[in-house]
């Protein structure tokens, strides 16, 4: 509702008629020219390697936890000399969170301050934790949540792909069962919905793509400063028993 420009990009892929499905929020920074090359360059980077990737490689957890790391080292060096390469995307970067998905299983690698969370019928659970200045602080016990929320420095971020020639994701397994969703989202969303706010919408009526909208319609009433992207994978939560 406030920025004219969008450094978010978001998508989702599949292989063998949907059976192996990869999801991608990525939240660029560096400006409006570097954090929508940063963003737009993880997600068409990721889309290329995962169509060059061998399938059975992507059928075991370890096996997607060692592809979505080597890629992102991989993306990661290209973004980063791509930046010293042009001076207009000179410190650009952009976090990521990429998820695979295959029969009831998911590998989700995050940097950044965007975040996956599973939602069930008896609420959402986030699965990762920001890198940001913040939550570094909060874990330390040096402030509490809610000062977070304020804190002048709130939109530090201390990981990210493209910023440093080297980059360590969070490599993180979950459990995909029927009657379970995965919702990956910008921080766009997740400042201003609680995840069990998430989960709420994601149990209601429509399809997935019209909760998604509604989950965005939901954060631009309650202002929208910032760019918000949701790609959700719903494995009938809606149905499914309560966990």
């Amino acid at each position: 509702m406030k920025r004219r420009i969008n450094e978010d990009h978001a998508s989702v892929f599949t292989r063998e008629n949907g059976r192996i499905l990869l999801a991608i929020v990525a939240d660029g920074m560096g400006g409006h020219k570097g954090g929508d090359t940063a963003s737009r360059m993880a997600v068409e980077g990721m889309k290329r390697k995962f169509e060059e990737a061998d399938i059975v490689t992507l059928s075991t957890h370890e096996g997607r936890a060692a592809w979505l790391s080597g890629t992102a080292e991989l993306l990661n060096r290209e973004l980063y000399e791509h930046s010293l390469e042009h001076e207009e995307c000179r410190g650009m970067g952009t976090t990521l969170e990429a998820a695979i998905v295959s029969g009831a299983e998911a590998t989700v690698c995050h940097l950044g301050d965007s975040r996956t969370y599973l939602i069930r019928r008896d609420g959402a659970v986030q699965l990762t934790k920001d890198h940001s200045l913040v939550n570094m602080l909060v874990e330390n016990g040096e402030i509490t949540e809610e000062e977070a929320v304020l804190h002048p420095k709130r939109n530090v971020i201390m990981k990210a792909l493209g910023t440093d020639a080297e980059a360590e994701p969070d490599i993180l397994p979950a459990e995909l069962d029927r009657g379970t969703a995965l919702l990956l989202c910008s921080d766009g969303l997740s400042n201003k919905l609680t995840g069990n706010e998430m989960a709420d919408a994601v149990l209601s009526g429509g399809t997935a793509g019209e909760r998604a909208d509604a989950l965005v319609g939901t954060a631009n009433e309650r202002g929208g400063e910032d760019n918000i992207s949701v790609v959700l994978v719903d494995r009938g939560v809606r149905e499914g028993d309560v966990r």
